[in-house]
C-alpha cells in the first residue's frame, strides 16, 4: 500500500483568522465594562487595576526588549557559524581528525 501525500504548490501563507481577533476585542470590551461597573461600587478597584496594568506593562517591556536582543544575538551567531562552516571546508586538503594519542598507525 502506497501512501500519497497531498501536493503543495510552493510554501503556504498562514491564514488570517479575523474571528479570533474580533472575539478578543469583544472579550476585552466586556471585561472593561465589568471593571467599570465594579469601580462604581468599589472605587479601590481602579487603583488595583492601575497596579496590575503597571506590572503587566513592565513585564511586556522586558519580554519584548530581551526577546528582540536575544533574537538578534542568535541570528548573528548563526550567521557567523554558517560563514565559518563555508570557509573551513576545503575538500582537496581534507584529512580525518586525529586523536591526541593517535600515532597514525592502524592495525
Amino acid at each position: 500500500m502506497t501512501v500519497r501525500l497531498p501536493r503543495t504548490s510552493g510554501p503556504r501563507r498562514p491564514e488570517r483568522n479575523g474571528g479570533t481577533i474580533i472575539a478578543l476585542f469583544v472579550m476585552l470590551g466586556m471585561g472593561g465594562g465589568l471593571l467599570a461597573l465594579v469601580s462604581m461600587v468599589m472605587p479601590q478597584a481602579a487603583g488595583l487595576l492601575a497596579v496590575i496594568l503597571g506590572f503587566a506593562a513592565f513585564i511586556a517591556l522586558h519580554y519584548f526588549t530581551w526577546g528582540r536582543w536575544l533574537i538578534n544575538m542568535s541570528r548573528q551567531q548563526a550567521d557567523s557559524d554558517d560563514t565559518q562552516r563555508e570557509t573551513s571546508w576545503d575538500q582537496d586538503n581534507w584529512q580525518p581528525p586525529r586523536w591526541p594519542d593517535d600515532t597514525g598507525r592502524h592495525e
